[in-house]
């Protein structure tokens, strides 16, 4: 026993955490009873009490609940709300469930009885409520059906005795995970407090960054900062951030947009390993990637490795083997599912406490169904909250209302019909009836007039009812001895429209103004229409108001990246509240010398200019490339656009032209880069802004030397589009434009110029051609080393005098930093 042991550390967790089967036995299931709601799970709940209330004035809803233990010098806090309390005569406690399948979630629950969580959950309030005020109240379980409301009570009678020989078993195991929670506690203070910095010479501006990011943390305020390439931001930033939370015993979650950018994450947490600092590191992989079977279905009768999971788990002591290691990784996790029989997704959650870094993608915090939700949240009181990272951080706007913006095409449900014409005579024939329906309800709500694009409002029955359908297939399916496909058509199916089905019924449910749903023909390869598909498509705006509650699971935030101008844009659309809030940006560390930035307003990119000016773009290229031999990146508005210019253009000689293609698998793009490693032949690579050429790829030493940035990427003006600048119109003070057009298309166009410059030695010409980058509602996004006080100083008298005295000066030029 530990000497803070002896004082009576707290070990604090929730009522939900605290309640589950001792030893924790069983399989993954949906309706196991582990995890956490899901969106339309919390709508119910707040629909029920609302309407038990009104029924009843002598209920009561969310009523906190919780106690205290002392067990081997630790004291055990548990604390929860339960749904709601009927203060009668002798008191009810009712525990709200809902689910799809009522009386499949029935079955699991009778069959596991007193070891099902939500059963000992009840208990758990039961024996608190007791405890408190020497009454024994009566327990109901209220299982709600998502799909139609249905409901089905189930009593239980609180057995003292029986509950309390379960809760010295509970009990005995939080002890001795207190024991392991403060060993690991103790390894990460001690590590935080002999962390050296990994280079024996920071960066010019690194320090900084680091201070910034030390002083923010000290002062409580969350971070949202602009740092160039170069400067060694992720290092600058997430060695503080971890050295803070370890010092508590706590972690540091890190996320970025997508998972090809996971390794500057573990190239830096390699580099702290190197340097002494024994840090551990996890990351997470999408359950897609990782899953062993076929589909990722969580189903014990499907899946042989979420069959009796948390059995094996536990009689094989897995986690107890995990935390040996130093990186945990899906190679780790698959090997020990293979060798186990354990689901690698869930055991990765499950492995969450033993990492000191945790690496995932946006989704894992910021979506509905977050992986990160699922982590188990037992903790000492003094450990605080996991810091949070959020690299490339302008992307989290646009990706957050992604997460949230699902859509119907018929098009993809017409495409579906080859698949299930190969499955058995009966599931292809109902699934081919389901299919028409489906498209029915979609086609039934195609507006009286037939203008399109439109505004719709549908109704949420016909979708609601037809998923229940799909559900009741879906089971079917799985219990036949149909063999689960790669890309299985029933499960697409299933899925593409439950997805849609739970979306449209939230927004039914309480105003959201932040969403609103189009019916428009959809889109196919090229860029085009079809007029004889429809698409219906929910569009979330402003993911705000769905993202800010998640910051709160965070002790402190850090939110950077290379363009997050102007700050207050950022802030507000990636629901970081303004009042802790502290914004800082930083400049170039190289040489201004190295870099040779040039402003054409002459040249315009509006839509009804291009047409006479797809010439004097490629004429602009060719002299300004044709002056030094090298690559050149050119990044345009759109694939048309590019295309345009690409027919009229006379590449420089000894000069290839590549274009990026619309779909592009990974060994394509690898070679195109490899081509320009090797540096065959002076290229010239014509690629799209906000695209995989010009966002997250480093183009270093010689690779390239220059860019052409055609006009800002403005979105399509559509009915979506201005639909979201109404709203912001509405919602930011007027600056419906900026939000909607200026600002997400100058976050693109300043990546792709970003490109050029990526190390003290590289030297390069930036060229920005468009005269609306003069505008301010353009030029507020530029970093502020580009400019000293207008971006009319990157306009040149004469730019390909300008170029040539540029490269005139040579290698030689000075490099210092």
């Amino acid at each position: 026993m530990t000497e803070s042991a002896s004082e009576g550390v707290t070990l604090k967790l929730s009522i939900r955490d605290f309640s589950v089967p001792c030893p924790r036995r069983g399989s993954i299931d949906s309706h196991s009873g582990y995890g956490r709601q899901a969106l339309d799970g919390i709508e119910i709940h707040q629909e029920i009490q609302k309407r038990h209330a009104k029924l009843d004035p002598l209920y009561e809803a969310e009523v906190k609940s919780g106690h205290r233990f002392e067990r081997d010098g630790y004291v055990i806090e548990v604390e929860g709300r339960l749904d709601g309390i009927f203060r009668h005569e002798r008191p009810r406690i009712e525990e709200i469930k809902s689910t799809f399948n009522l009386y499949e979630l029935r079955r699991a629950i009778e069959e596991a009885g007193t070891d099902h969580p939500y059963v000992r959950q009840l208990l758990t309030y039961g024996y608190f409520f007791w405890k408190e005020t020497g009454v024994d109240p009566e327990l109901t379980l209220h299982l709600v059906s998502s799909r139609n409301r249905e409901t089905l009570d189930i009593p239980y009678a609180l057995d003292v005795a029986e509950y309390e020989v379960w809760l010295e078993l509970r009990l005995a195991e939080l002890a001795e995970e207190a024991a392991r929670i403060e060993k690991r506690i103790a390894r990460r203070k001690k590590i935080a407090a002999e962390f050296p910095f990994p280079f024996e010479k920071p960066r010019t501006g690194q320090r900084e960054l680091v201070a910034t990011v030390e002083e923010g943390f000290a002062a409580r305020k969350h971070l949202l900062l602009q740092a160039p390439t170069g400067l060694g931001k992720t290092v600058g930033v997430l060695y503080p951030s971890l050295r803070e939370a370890m010092a508590r015993g706590q972690s540091v979650i890190y996320v970025t947009p997508k998972n090809s950018q996971h390794s500057v994450a573990e190239d830096a947490i390699d580099r702290f390993q190197e340097t002494g600092a024994a840090v551990k590191g996890l990351t997470l992989t999408a359950k897609t990637k990782i899953c062993m079977k076929a589909e990722p279905l969580c189903n014990p009768s499907y899946c042989e490795y979420a069959k009796d999971y948390y059995t094996k788990v536990a009689e094989q002591k897995l986690l107890e083997q995990l935390a040996k290691k130093k990186r945990l990784s899906a190679k780790t996790f698959k090997k020990m599912a293979e060798d186990c029989e354990v689901c690698p997704f869930q055991l990765q959650i499950d492995a969450l406490p033993q990492a000191d870094v945790v690496i995932g993608d946006y989704n894992h915090v910021f979506s509905a169904y977050s992986a990160l939700s699922k982590r188990p949240e037992i903790s000492f009181a003094e450990e605080g909250k996991p810091n949070l990272v959020v690299d490339e951080a302008h992307n989290l706007p646009s990706r957050t209302m992604d997460y949230y913006s699902p859509a119907l095409s018929s098009g993809a449900l017409d495409r579906m019909r080859e698949d299930m014409k190969k499955l058995s005579p009966r599931f292809a024939r109902d699934g081919a009836e389901l299919l028409d329906a489906a498209i029915q309800i979609l086609v039934d709500l195609r507006p009286a007039d037939g203008k399109l694009p439109a505004r719709i409002d549908p109704p949420v029955d016909p979708f609601i009812e037809l998923d229940g359908k799909l559900r009741n297939f879906l089971n079917s399916y799985l219990e036949s001895d149909a063999e689960i496909q790669p890309r299985d058509v029933v499960l697409r199916f299933c899925f593409y429209w439950a997805q849609f089905t739970e979306m449209l019924e939230t927004l039914k449910i309480g105003d959201h103004p932040e969403f609103f749903i189009t019916y428009q023909n959809e889109f196919v390869p090229g860029g085009a229409r079809d007029s004889g598909s429809a698409t219906i498509k929910i569009t979330c705006c402003d993911a705000s108001r769905m993202i800010a509650p998640k910051y709160a699971e965070y002790e402190n935030v850090v939110a950077f990246s290379a363009t997050v101008k102007p700050f207050e844009y950022y802030a507000k659309l990636s629901g970081l509240e303004s009042e802790r809030l502290e914004t800082r940006e930083f400049e170039s560390p190289f040489s201004p010398e190295n870099r040779k930035l040039l402003l054409i307003p002459q040249i315009s990119t509006k839509y009804s200019d291009r047409e006479r000016n797809y010439g004097k773009i490629a004429e602009t290229i060719r002299r300004v490339a044709e002056m030094k031999k090298g690559n050149y990146l050119a990044f345009f508005p759109s694939f048309d656009f590019m295309r345009r210019v690409a027919a009229v253009m006379t590449p420089p000689e000894g000069f290839r032209i590549v274009q990026q293609e619309r779909e592009m698998r990974a060994g394509d793009v690898e070679d195109v880069l490899n081509d320009l490693r090797l540096a065959w032949d002076p290229t010239l690579l014509f690629a799209v802004q906000g695209g995989i050429f010009s966002e997250g790829v480093d183009y270093p030493g010689e690779m390239v030397i220059g860019a052409f940035v055609i006009g800002p990427p403005l979105p399509n003006f559509d009915i979506e589009r201005e639909t979201m600048r109404k709203y912001y119109d509405a919602s930011y003070d007027g600056e419906g434009f900026e939000y909607a057009y200026s600002y997400p298309a100058m976050a693109k166009a300043v990546q792709a110029a970003g490109r050029v410059i990526r190390s003290e030695t590289d030297r390069g010409v930036i060229v920005l051609m468009d005269r609306r980058f003069l505008d301010e509602n353009y030029s507020k996004s530029m970093p502020g080393d580009w400019f000293a006080e207008k971006p009319h100083e990157l306009v040149s008298r004469g730019i390909l005098r300008d170029v040539a005295a540029f490269w005139s000066k040579g290698e030689g030029a000075s490099t210092e930093s």
